[in-house]
């Protein structure tokens, strides 16, 4: 019974050491390549978007072994290796992708020590890469209004609100010497003054834009707007009086015609002054050139209002050749006489007070561009058939 003992005892213990000595070994089939080892990954990573490019960096640890990096993109059908000796432990390592699509892209990073063993990979989250397609969805700020001094004979454009990413927009001009200007404008900006802005020239202007704040490139739009400035004061220097038929001259009384464009408004004898004659009675003034009209001031005689006209007609035509009417101005058939020669009536005014102070009025829309002017005057505050004025003036659109 002993014996028999024995005989079991021995068995158990030869299978626990059979058993014992299988599971102790069955670890090595696992390491028959070698013990794994993984390098240290990327860390503080960061990512900067930019024109078909994009620039990768990360921090790199301490880990020596490490001798290149790899970046892995389009499901691992794409990617970039480089030399990591040159980066010290605490360096910042930068990569710059190029020649890539506009597209999202998730990239892969690895660490590869000189045994070629690879670190975890580190996922960089999906990122745009930007091109074409987003600069042509791209819109220069707007501008909200466009003020002319005529009195500091300056310009301010007043702007609206930029998009967040826009980073500047560039201004060009021509000065009054005639050179080309340009300015920038800060998105934190909303005035641009131009105290040298050649006046009728046009604005031109560009904005950029960032598509992310970490962005390493701008993109421009696409094309440069313009802007022509609106209702500018018309230049007088060029103007002259011209004498057609049955025009009324403005000399009397020592006043001089031209009075009523020397830019000074007054008394006698700063004004024209008409002597004898009947109403209606017109005369004719050339700009010296062709112009859109949009508004006209007329200033009164300021020392005595007698005279002063408070109805009249504006009327203007392109050329003068042909143009002349043969009736007087105050025949019932004079109008319908100027409009056969070609004249538009510009506006016809009636003033409700003595005819002094400076009256402006908006000249009737869609009226044709035009180089003389004719002013019809039917009613003078007086009734008298003589008429006098101290000022005219006019605006136009570029």
């Amino acid at each position: 019974m002993f014996k028999k003992n024995i005989s079991y005892i021995g068995l158990i213990l030869g299978m626990t050491f059979f058993v014992s000595c299988q599971k102790s070994d069955d670890y090595k089939k696992y390491l028959a390549d070698g013990e794994k080892v993984y390098p240290d990954g990327a860390t503080k990573l960061k990512v900067f978007p930019g024109n078909e490019r994009i620039l990768l960096t990360w921090a790199r640890g301490i880990d020596t072994r490490i001798k290149k990096y790899k970046i892995v993109w389009n499901n691992k059908t794409d990617s970039a290796e480089f030399d990591a000796t040159p980066f010290k432990p605490g360096d910042t390592v930068k990569h710059l992708l190029v020649n890539m699509a506009e597209a999202n892209y998730t990239f892969s990073i690895f660490s590869i020590d000189d045994n070629g063993n690879k670190s975890v990979p580190v996922l960089v989250p999906s990122v745009n890469i930007y091109g074409s397609k987003y600069q042509s969805t791209l819109l220069n700020r707007t501008i909200k209004a466009s003020v002319y001094s005529e009195s500091d004979k300056d310009l301010t454009l007043v702007w609206k609100t930029p998009d967040t990413v826009n980073i500047s927009t560039s201004i060009w001009y021509t000065n009054i010497t005639g050179l080309q200007k340009k300015v920038m404008l800060a998105p934190d900006i909303d005035t641009t003054k131009i105290a040298d802005w050649k006046m009728g020239t046009k604005i031109f202007y560009q904005s950029s834009y960032k598509p992310r704040t970490m962005a390493i490139d701008s993109f421009a739009v696409l094309t440069k707007d313009s802007l022509s400035i609106q209702n500018l004061p018309l230049s007088k220097s060029q103007w002259k009086k011209i004498n057609l038929p049955n025009d009324v001259d403005g000399n009397a009384y020592g006043s001089n015609f031209a009075s009523i464009w020397d830019g000074v408004a007054g008394g006698y004898p700063n004004i024209y002054h008409t002597q004898g004659g009947s109403l209606p009675h017109h005369f004719t003034i050339d700009l010296g050139a062709l112009y859109q009209l949009t508004r006209f001031e007329e200033i009164g005689r300021t020392d005595c209002a007698c005279h002063n006209p408070v109805k009249f007609e504006i009327w203007g035509i392109a050329d003068i050749a042909n143009a002349a009417t043969t009736l007087p101005g105050n025949d019932d058939g004079w109008k319908a006489q100027s409009i056969a020669k070609g004249w538009a009536l510009l506006k016809e005014v009636e003033r409700s007070d003595d005819g002094t102070a400076p009256f402006k009025v908006n000249l009737t829309e869609g009226i044709p561009p035009v180089r003389y002017i004719r002013i019809r005057v039917t009613k003078t505050r007086d009734n008298s058939i003589e008429s006098h004025m101290s000022e005219i003036s006019f605006w136009y659109n570029p």
